[in-house]
This record gives C-alpha cells, sequence and structure tokens, in this order.
C-alpha cells in the first residue's frame, strides 16, 4: 500500500486514518465517519461518469471495503500527495474493473483509460468540491438555525445570495435592515470559509 497524504494535510485527517488501524480503539466509530465524509462522493463520481443507478451502492462499499481491508497497514505520509488523489485512483480502478466493457469516455472504452485523463480528473474534482460546499453548507446552517437568536441570519443569507432575492425584499420579509441583510451574507460567507477550510483538514 503506497504512502499518500498531501502537502497541506493536517493533524486532523491523520487523526481519522490512524483510528482505522487494527488496534486502534473506536474503530467501528472512525470507520462510520470514513464512510461518512467518502461515500457521497465516490458515488456522485460514479454516476457523472456513466455508472448505472444498480451499480452505484456496490462500487461505493467495494471501495470502502477494500480500503477498510488494507487500512490497518495504512501509511499516512504527506509527502507522497493529497488523499483525495488516491482515493480517486482507488475509485477509478474498481469502476472499470466493474464496468470496464460497459462505459465509454470520450468515446473511448472506459478500461483504456487512465485515472489521470482530463475528464476523469475534471469530473472527481468537481464532484469532491461540490460535495465539500454542501457539506459545509449543512453544517453551517444546522449551527445556525439551531439558535432562535440566529435563525434570521442564516435566512437573510439564504434569501439575499442563493435565492438572489433583493437586500430590500429580504430585509422587508425578515424585519430587519437592508445593513443587516449584507452583515449576514458577510457573516455566513466567513463561516462557510472557516468550515470548507476545516473540512479540506479532514478530508484531504
Amino acid at each position: 500500500m503506497p504512502d499518500v497524504g498531501g502537502p497541506d494535510s493536517c493533524a486532523t485527517r491523520e487523526i481519522l486514518l490512524l483510528r482505522l488501524k487494527a488496534d486502534a480503539p473506536a474503530r467501528e466509530v472512525a470507520w462510520r465517519e470514513f464512510h461518512d465524509l467518502y461515500a457521497p462522493i465516490i458515488g456522485s463520481f460514479a454516476r457523472k461518469m456513466g455508472a448505472r443507478p444498480q451499480d452505484v451502492d456496490d462500487l461505493v462499499q467495494e471501495v470502502l471495503t477494500g480500503f477498510f481491508a488494507v487500512s490497518p497497514r495504512f501509511v499516512y505520509d504527506p509527502a507522497r500527495g493529497r488523499f483525495r488523489g488516491y482515493l480517486k485512483t482507488c475509485t477509478w480502478n474498481a469502476f472499470r474493473k466493474r464496468l470496464g466493457a460497459q462505459v465509454r469516455v470520450g468515446g473511448r472504452p472506459l478500461e483504456d483509460v487512465d485515472p489521470a485523463d482530463f475528464q476523469v480528473e475534471a469530473t472527481w474534482n468537481d464532484v469532491w468540491e461540490s460535495e465539500k460546499l454542501q457539506r459545509a453548507l449543512a453544517v453551517v446552517r444546522e449551527r445556525y438555525t439551531s439558535r432562535p437568536d440566529r435563525v434570521r441570519t442564516f435566512r437573510a443569507f439564504e434569501m439575499y445570495t442563493m435565492l438572489e432575492r433583493p437586500a430590500e425584499e429580504v430585509a422587508a420579509d425578515l424585519g430587519m435592515s437592508v445593513e443587516s441583510v449584507h452583515q449576514s451574507r458577510t457573516r455566513i460567507t466567513r463561516a462557510l470559509r472557516a468550515m470548507l477550510d476545516e473540512i479540506d483538514a479532514t478530508t484531504g
């Protein structure tokens, strides 16, 4: 098993990987965390690359179970590349093995396409960043909407930034000033950036 990691890795991801070791306490808890982090990425990538719905779940399980099996021997080394690149290669190899004769990429049989192919790389990165943003948004939404005194802040951000409604309209609907609407966007955007950095540190 090659060493993997990334120049911008931090202890958070390393700790999660180390907790997957056979002799680590609460290994099953770590595995659930690992599954929750990476299963959506693998599944979304497979769908975008042409996997049939009935094959997606099997592919996700194959990739994650394969990693779980070798995780006791897994060596974390940030100098050898980002974990996201390693996971992409594992996913692509499983995808190609399972569907190589059925799926074509750019007119070529899947089995003839290298994981470093531009289309493969672009699709993987797009899925990774999209899933990362959705996870960050979900966490920030929960943090704000779970507190009555902060619900309007997130709602103002959502209406103004995501739904692209005029600030004046949002302010009138929520009973707040236009300036407060702008401040809400700034505050939530800052929280999202911090969460994206945290997710980067965790997932690689």
